[in-house]
Parts: C-alpha cells; sequence; structure tokens
C-alpha cells in the first residue's frame, strides 16, 4: 500500500538533527558577542546654528576711484609744508682727488675736543694726531691753520713728529733750547751774572738734529745768536765785579752749525759789538747807522723803520743806507737777551724793496707812506708759524663743519667739526642706568 509523507523514523532523525543546528547556532551567537567591545554610546550635541548677516536694504555701490598715495585734506585745512632734512654731502677731500692746498702749503692742521688736534696732508689725507694745551705765552703757532714742511704748531714738530722742548727760542728760522741756572748746594753758580738762564743747545735748519753746547752758554740782558752764513755768533753779556765796581762785559764767539769753537768776532770793522743789531736773511749783519727816518716814513713821531748798514760776516760793508723792519726780536718771557733783530728784506731810499740775496722784489707804490705800511712780503715769515696769508686759503672752524676754504670760499675739504664730537655722543645719567 503506497502511503505519502514521511515516515516516524525518518521526522525522528530530522528533529534531532534541526535540534544540534539550532543549539550550534545559538553557540555562535554567544561567542561573537562576547568578542565584541563594550562602548559606552556618546551623546552627540545638537548642531549649531549658522550665523548669515541680514541682507541690505539697497546693494553697497562698487568704489569710482583708485586710492590716492596721501590722504586727502578735509576741505579748508591748509596744506602741510613737505618736510625736507638736510644733508652733507660730500665730506673729506672735495676735489676729487687732487691737492686741497697749493705747493708749498704741505699741511693744514685742526682743532679736536680739549687738547686734541689733528694734522692733514695737503692732499686731505690723516697724517697725525697729538695732544697739546693752546698755551699764548710759547712762541709756537697755538691755532689751527696751514702750515709748510717745517710747521711746529702747539710745539708739535710736523717734520719730526714729536713734541719739541717747551724751553725754546724761535729766532731768525732756528731754534735755540734755554734753562734756568740752578745753584749748587751752597747758593754758588758760575752763571750767577748772565741773570738766569742759559743756552743749552741748538738745532740744524732741517729740525733732523739737535746739537748741545759743549757747557751751557749764558747770554744774560745783553746776549744772542746770530746765525750767519751757516755759521752762529754767539754774544753774551754778564756783569762782573772789578776794583769793587759791577761793570757789564760781552764776548762774542763764532761756531760752526756742529756747536764748535771757530774763534773770537772781531768787532772793530763793526764799530764794536753794540753797533750790532742783528741779522738779514742769514746772510748779512744788520750794523746800526745814524737815525735818519725814511723819506717816505711820513709819521715822525715814533720810528718803524731803522737805518742799518749790511756787513758781511768777515767786516766787508756791502751796502749802506739800508731801512728795515724787524719781524723778530732775540729774547725770551722774561726779557732776557739783547733783543736783536732779524728782517728778510730791506727798502732803499728810492723805495726798492730788495731780499736778503740783494734781489729786487718791488718798487712801493708812488705816495706809500711807510709808516703805516709793511714792507716784507707773507712769505718772509717764519717757516715754524701757519701760512694762512701765502696761499689765500683759510681753515675754517666756526660751524658744524670744519676744513679748508679756497681764496672764493669754496670748500676744499670738509668734515664734520671734530671740536664738537661730544655733541653727538649720548650721555647716560644714572637715572638712565636704572
Amino acid at each position: 500500500m503506497v502511503t505519502t509523507g514521511k515516515s516516524p523514523y525518518h521526522r525522528e532523525r530530522e528533529n534531532k538533527r534541526m535540534k544540534k543546528l539550532a543549539a550550534l547556532f545559538a553557540l555562535l551567537l554567544l561567542a561573537s558577542s562576547a568578542c565584541t567591545p563594550n562602548v559606552k554610546p556618546q551623546n552627540t550635541p545638537e548642531p549649531t546654528a549658522e550665523i548669515t548677516a541680514a541682507p541690505t536694504d539697497v546693494p553697497t555701490e562698487a568704489p569710482t576711484a583708485a586710492p590716492t598715495d596721501v590722504p586727502t585734506e578735509a576741505p579748508g585745512t591748509p596744506a602741510k609744508p613737505e618736510l625736507v632734512f638736510p644733508t652733507p654731502g660730500r665730506l673729506g677731500n672735495l676735489v676729487n682727488g687732487e691737492a686741497v692746498l697749493p705747493e708749498g702749503m704741505e699741511y693744514f692742521v685742526l682743532d679736536g675736543e680739549s687738547d686734541i688736534h689733528y694734522v692733514y696732508d695737503r692732499f686731505g689725507e690723516l697724517e697725525a694726531t697729538f695732544t697739546a694745551p693752546s698755551d699764548d705765552y710759547t712762541c709756537w703757532s697755538n691755532a689751527a691753520g696751514i702750515y709748510g714742511e717745517y710747521g711746529v704748531p702747539y710745539g708739535y714738530c710736523i717734520k719730526r713728529g714729536d713734541m719739541m722742548p717747551e724751553n725754546i727760542i724761535d729766532f731768525a728760522n732756528r731754534l735755540f733750547e734755554y734753562r734756568k741756572i740752578e745753584d749748587d748746594e751752597e747758593g754758588y753758580s758760575e752763571y750767577a751774572g748772565y741773570y738766569g738762564f742759559v743756552l743749552t743747545a741748538f738745532w740744524d735748519k732741517k729740525l733732523e738734529g739737535r746739537i748741545e753746547f759743549d757747557s751751557p752758554v749764558g747770554f744774560g740782558f745783553g746776549g744772542s745768536i746770530l746765525p750767519v752764513d751757516d755759521k752762529l755768533i754767539v754774544i753774551t753779556s754778564r756783569d762782573t765785579e772789578e776794583n769793587g765796581e759791577q761793570i757789564s762785559q760781552t764776548e762774542a764767539i763764532i761756531l760752526d752749525e756742529n756747536g764748535e769753537i771757530i774763534g773770537d768776532l772781531d768787532p772793530a770793522p763793526f764799530g764794536g759789538l753794540d753797533k750790532i743789531d742783528g741779522v738779514l736773511a742769514d746772510r748779512y749783519l744788520l750794523v746800526r747807522a745814524d737815525d735818519e727816518f725814511h723819506p717816505l716814513e711820513l709819521d715822525r713821531e715814533w720810528r718803524r723803520y731803522v737805518k742799518y748798514d749790511l756787513y758781511s760776516l768777515s767786516g766787508e760793508c756791502v751796502l749802506r743806507d739800508r731801512w728795515a723792519i724787524p719781524s723778530e726780536r732775540f729774547h725770551y718771557w722774561d726779557g732776557v737777551g739783547r733783543g736783536l733783530v732779524y728782517a728778510n728784506c730791506f727798502i732803499n731810499r728810492q723805495g726798492e724793496v730788495f731780499d736778503g740775496d740783494l734781489n729786487l722784489l718791488y718798487t712801493v707804490p708812488e705816495g706809500t707812506d711807510l709808516s703805516s705800511f709793511n714792507i716784507e712780503p707773507s712769505e718772509y715769515g717764519s717757516i715754524f708759524h701757519n701760512k694762512n696769508d701765502l696761499c689765500g686759503y683759510t681753515v675754517d672752524q666756526e660751524g658744524i663743519y670744519a676744513g679748508v676754504k679756497d681764496e672764493a670760499g669754496n670748500w676744499e675739504f670738509k668734515i664734520y667739526n671734530p671740536k664738537l664730537a661730544s655733541d653727538s655722543q649720548i650721555e647716560i645719567t644714572e637715572d638712565d642706568e636704572w
């Protein structure tokens, strides 16, 4: 007989198989939940509402013009002046490296702060600096200025690059040293009659050598040294006692350029030592003649020009009746020294002016009154002093700048004034330090 469906046997097997599958599936679910991490759920914040600008009632117009460099002034406001700051321009040599000074003018000196001084060569290059006080009671040029090869500003010898001794007599373009006479322990000195000072040394013409006397030379009130024909005439004067009376004794010796004694000077050809009044340009002795005024010297109340005869050192009279005006006198500041004169040129009766080599320099203009006229050209001044008058150039140090100007007043060399250096320095006080 044919039946439909499964038999009880088959239905029982299928039920057992299904129970196994259900158990296996439950086991798999349990394992899967054990491996999943236990994460606490987070509360997500509410999203922030986006803020938007409210629309304008009327659209904004676009700019109609390009922006200006300078803000436009309000109507009625006066225009501000344009600020212009001063500029120094070029400094230093302003002539493209050419000489700042004409030939023969070798250096110029500028004053700095306090005792500092600066030496520049004629091209404007700094040559040296030195310190020296400004002393009005020395023989040196005590001022900024223009100098030659042998310039000695403030006692600083440019040629040698060092300071000269303090006790110096500058006479006839030569330098002579002196010192005060010192007594021995008993208060005695062999130079007592020379009134306090003796000559100790002299310098050669080029300032390259200093020659000391073998023994100091006292010169007293009537003493002096005259350079003539590369020799030195040393005239000394001292008071001595003779037969209970004080008498003045004057002597003269001749030295060579090394300070060696050549011999005594015979005063007879000159009419005696008292007639020798000085020297002309290191060439001739000036021997006083009579007291005649020069014909062109109209003011007769006082005499500027002195009448001389010119003599060689050997005693020969070269010229008579010539007038000269002293440019220097031999003495030092206490008045000791004979006061003999030095001159560089002379004038004859006709008004013709000659130099020490007897060359005609010029003739004074017609109608000249010698009472107020100096026949000596400026270039005949002392070689140690400044030369500002020789070339028309000047050293200007009066304002913010300092340097050299030409004859027309144009700067040839210009720097900031070194006398004002501290004006640019910031002063720090105790309060500033805190």
